[in-house]
């Protein structure tokens, strides 16, 4: 679901395709390729978040999204990351995130009395509100950070689970949670068996500066955020 970049080409020149799909061999030119556009565009406020889409969703309802895959959401942009994820577990923080007013704030301070507010009007009945540890990811297939925020009362109990894999692998999956009147798809970690490569410290600094400066409120896109926030 990523914006495609679209190409200008001179009319007056003849393209020629190299094996890839590009009019010209853009690395003997010495020019980035679209892997590298990252640095440049993905570098503001706030970090992208992945996310479990349940049935729940509208993108998923409406069929724009494949129901129980993990997305990485930036913006409005959603991309698959299939069913399951595996991702590098770096930090982690305590958010809580209130939804039911017109600007969503976010707390990132357990001991504050606006975290305690909020932890508190979670136990209600579609309350809007979520707490939770938040966790900054590394995700090879697409070789982005972004968060993962465990704020349910059905993700919170794999809290343990993902905070034993702090500085490891981890593999995001889903698991069936069924009550007498409802059920719903919820977060599963589990170990991750799988190899890749780990982004160089010098990459991984600015993220964590960036994770564990973000603080007060913060308005996020209301929609998707409240993903699974009622159980």
């Amino acid at each position: 679901m990523r914006t495609k970049l679209k190409h200008l080409v001179a009319t007056a020149v003849t393209p020629s395709f190299s094996d890839d799909g590009a009019l010209i061999p853009l690395g003997e030119l010495g020019i980035a390729k679209q892997d590298d556009l990252a640095a440049v565009v993905d570098s503001g406020d706030y970090l992208p978040r992945i996310q479990l889409m349940s049935a729940a969703s509208q993108l998923c309802k409406t069929g724009e999204f494949p129901i129980n895959s993990y997305a990485f959401v930036q913006g409005q942009d959603y991309t698959d990351l299939g069913k399951e994820a595996d991702v590098l577990v770096i930090h982690w923080r305590s958010k809580a995130i209130d939804m039911s007013g017109d600007e969503i704030i976010s707390s990132y301070d357990a001991e504050s009395d606006l975290f305690k507010s909020i932890q508190t009007k979670s136990g209600g009945k579609d309350s809007g509100c979520m707490y939770g540890p938040e966790y900054l990811v590394y995700i090879p297939k697409n070789k982005q950070f972004a968060t993962f925020f465990l704020g349910s009362k059905s993700a919170r109990r794999e809290a343990r689970s993902m905070h034993q894999r702090l500085s490891k692998a981890a593999t995001l999956k889903s698991a069936l949670i069924e009550t007498k009147s409802f059920s719903w798809q919820a977060p599963k970690i589990t170990p991750c068996s799988a190899s890749f490569e780990i982004p160089a410290i010098e990459l991984i600094k600015p993220q964590l500066e960036k994770f564990k400066d973000e603080k007060g409120s913060n308005v996020e896109a209301p929609a998707e955020v409240a993903e699974g926030r009622a159980r």
